[in-house]
């Protein structure tokens, strides 16, 4: 296998070298969780204002439009109104940076900057499972602590044959060979940068000894990949993706919308990973919808006109009747103690695109649900000039109720945890 493939195969299962954060965030957790899981569903295109946000707060809001399928959760589901990363602009590239709050130019000399919410989880929750993440949908969201943008999975075949069916023995043969060509790279370069060590300057030797410490975080991620490969799978009715005689299965998008929650709670109900994430595509499709004359970007970009915002409230009320009958689906699986997944899931829906219609990054559509967070409210956070609440600060709150001992992510200022309990 030449490098560049080789480079590829690295990047493909997960890992890369980079310099580890200076920051430490490590958790120390002295007692279980409720929470044990992470989901996120994330729109590219954000939401139209106008429909997602409630005018009253509390917990006596009247739903606006886009929020009405929601109803039979309204009492565990938390809407903010004016959360926003302080540190990024607008443009289509905001939609980028809804799990991490940094944009690509901003990390050029600490590109440990750009580690998102999910990827972090994966390092801390879900060693212990086949897959510490699993990216759904649309990519863009996903960053590792390298600094890269992760590929995500979109295809429900591929997703459902990669969780439940197992791999032929060459083919087992061949991942271990990888494996074990790739740890002895890894050796490789731990022997030069001994040798060099002894030549370098203190501040050098700093440098040099993060960085043997992302290699040892390699070597740990890729025996991990080698310890599951002889694993049995878990087993699961292919009628998910096949149907049967009765039922008919599309499995192109936007009508595999509901495969892809099927598969999310099938993945989380049988531990074969604690941290999810589903994008929803951004482009100029033609959603196959009645109703729908124009192209879904050119609807975003609807200057107010009633004709095209009518035609983008048939597209975004789809996708939360869609997230709602994911809670649904939630509420009814059972995890290994036998209790709702949504009880110990935290479950949170957004963008990092707030308007875009004027592509702005301004007051993000976020709302959250599950996991034992306090739910029923609609919270609205005033605007310091130009920005609003941090999001991350939600994520601090997210972190600790997922057992992590931490008060800082990103671009966090505080928590919310005097809201969500």
């Amino acid at each position: 296998m030449n490098s560049i493939n080789r480079r590829n195969f690295l990047r493909g299962v997960g890992v890369s070298l980079a310099l580890p954060s200076l920051e430490s965030l490590q958790a120390a957790t002295g007692h279980k969780s409720t929470a044990q899981r992470f989901v996120c569903v994330a729109t590219n295109y954000g939401m139209n204002p106008g429909g997602f946000f409630p005018e009253q707060t509390g917990s006596n809001y009247t739903l606006p439009t886009l929020l009405k399928p929601l109803e039979r959760h309204r009492k565990e589901l938390s809407v903010f109104t004016n959360l926003d990363h302080p540190e990024v602009g607008g443009g289509h590239g905001c939609s980028n940076t809804l799990l991490n709050g940094v944009e690509l130019k901003d990390a050029k000399e600490n590109p440990q900057r750009l580690l998102s919410l999910d990827q972090f989880l994966a390092e801390k929750i879900g060693r212990e499972t086949r897959f510490p993440s699993l990216r759904m949908g649309s990519g863009g969201i996903s960053w590792s602590r390298a600094g890269v943008r992760l590929p995500t999975m979109g295809n429900p075949r591929e997703i459902f044959a990669q969780l439940f069916l197992e791999d032929n023995p060459k083919l087992k043969a061949k991942r271990k060979q990888y494996l074990s060509e790739d740890a002895s790279i890894l050796d490789a370069v731990l022997e030069d940068t001994r040798s060099l060590s002894m030549r370098l300057s203190r501040t050098d030797q700093e440098k040099l000894e993060e960085y043997l410490t992302s290699i040892r975080d390699v070597e740990r991620k890729l025996q991990r990949r080698t310890e599951w490969i002889d694993v049995p799978k878990p087993k699961a009715n292919s009628g998910v993706i096949e149907g049967d005689d009765e039922n008919f299965v599309d499995l192109a998008y936007p009508y595999n919308t509901s495969v892809m929650y099927e598969l999310m709670a099938l993945a989380l109900q049988a531990n074969l990973t604690n941290v999810i994430t589903f994008g929803h595509p951004g482009g100029n499709r033609l959603f196959p919808f009645d109703g729908i004359t124009y192209g879904y970007h050119s609807l975003t970009h609807h200057g107010k006109r009633p004709d095209l915002l009518k035609e983008l409230t048939i597209i975004e009320t789809f996708y939360t009747q869609q997230f709602a009958g994911f809670l649904d689906l939630l509420k009814k699986t059972k995890d290994s103690e036998d209790r709702p997944l949504l009880d110990s899931t935290v479950v949170m829906f957004g963008s990092g695109m707030g308007n875009a219609s004027s592509h702005s990054s301004r007051n993000l559509p976020v709302m959250v649900t599950g996991g034992g967070l306090k739910g029923g409210n609609h919270h609205r956070f005033e605007r310091k000039g130009r920005d609003g609440r941090p999001l991350c600060d939600l994520y601090v709150s997210i972190l600790q109720k997922l057992g992590l001992e931490t008060d800082r992510f990103s671009t966090s200022s505080a928590n919310l945890n005097h809201l969500l309990g």
